[in-house]
Order: structure tokens, then C-alpha cells, then sequence
């Protein structure tokens, strides 16, 4: 009789932890552990930098054209120096003999607040560009008679004291150039940026 309600005791536990086991309720939460150390500071990364360049006639352009070279400037300096270059491409002129212009060229400087100087090493167009300061790193050159806006184009390189040039044909008698030494960060002082106006026939 004993062994008997011993068995059905046994019996009402075993469907009683069966029960509990299988609660659809979730229970409570363990608590959270304690936050691990944060890791170390990683190093800071490098500015990438691009270089525009006149490639002159030759094996990389048999009609010359233009080399851009890109690298990290792994010196902080702000300039892309020779030993930074890590890719040059080229963006080379067409074949020409069938193509004839017309072309001034000149050798830009600028110093402090002063306007850009010029020296003129070729002037087959026949005029004369007056630069003019307008704000930090940006020029406004007025040239002394019209051109054909569909039928000109600039050239030019970047100094090696600064990171970037842009240039644009803002009329038929105006040309603008901007000089950065970083992104968006214009800056003076340049010697001998190489300026073309090339107009085609």
C-alpha cells in the first residue's frame, strides 16, 4: 500500500516537472554581463592626393597629352611627392595632323594678394589675358578680344605646391583657374602653372 502511493507520488512529479518544463511563459532575464575593455585607437588614415601633369610627346603619348598620377601622402605635407606615387594614367591627345589650332600659351605666378604674373611663351592667337585676384586660390583672366567658346579649350598643370587646379571657360572673352592644397581648401602662392587657351580652326 505504501509502495503504491509512493509510486503515484512519484507519478505526480514527474508529470508536475513535465508541465512546468514545457511553460509556453518565458522566464526572467539573467543580468547583463559587464562591459569588456575597448579596444585601441586605430591609426589615422592618409589623404589620397591627385597630380595633373603636361606629358610632352613620346612613348606614353606620341601627341602628348596630360599624366595624372594619384598616390597617399604618407608625409602629411600636402603635396603629392614623387615617392608617393603609387598610379600614373594618361590621358593622351588624339592624332592632330589633320587638325590645326591656334594657341596662347604662358607660364602663371602669384604671391601673396598680388594678381598672377604671366610669361608668354606662345601667342599664335594674337591676345593678352589679365589676371585678376578675386578671393584666396581663385583668378579671373580677361582676355583682350573674343574667342570661339565651341571651339576653345584650357590646359593647365598643378604647381607642386598644391594638391588640385580647376579650370573653366566662363565667356567668350574670360577664363577662371582655382588652386587648391586640399579639398576645397583654395590657396595663393604658385609659381609657373602652365596655362594654355587653344582654339581649333
Amino acid at each position: 500500500m505504501r509502495n503504491t502511493q509512493l509510486f503515484k507520488i512519484a507519478i505526480s512529479l514527474v508529470f508536475l516537472a513535465g508541465f512546468v518544463g514545457c511553460s509556453p511563459e518565458d522566464g526572467a532575464d539573467g543580468l547583463n554581463g559587464s562591459n569588456g575593455i575597448n579596444g585601441l585607437d586605430g591609426s589615422n588614415g592618409f589623404n589620397g592626393l591627385i597630380k595633373t601633369l603636361v606629358e610632352q610627346p613620346g612613348a606614353n603619348c606620341s601627341n602628348g597629352g596630360f599624366s595624372v598620377q594619384s598616390g597617399l601622402d604618407a608625409n602629411a605635407n600636402g603635396t603629392l611627392d614623387a615617392n608617393e606615387v603609387t598610379s600614373t594614367e594618361y590621358l593622351c591627345n588624339g592624332d592632330n595632323a589633320d587638325i590645326t589650332y591656334q594657341s596662347y600659351v604662358s607660364l602663371l605666378s602669384q604671391s601673396g594678394t598680388e594678381n598672377p604674373s604671366s610669361s608668354v611663351l606662345e601667342n599664335t592667337l594674337d591676345l593678352n589675358i589679365s589676371w585678376v585676384r578675386e578671393s584666396q586660390g581663385k583668378y579671373v583672366g580677361t582676355l583682350d578680344k573674343t574667342i570661339t567658346i565651341g571651339k576653345t579649350v584650357i590646359f593647365y598643370t598643378t604647381p607642386t605646391t598644391h594638391t588640385g587646379v580647376r579650370g573653366e571657360i566662363i565667356g567668350d572673352n574670360q577664363v577662371r583657374i582655382e588652386l587648391q592644397n586640399g579639398i576645397n581648401a583654395f590657396m595663393d602662392n604658385f609659381t609657373n602653372l602652365s596655362f594654355e587657351l587653344r582654339q581649333y580652326e
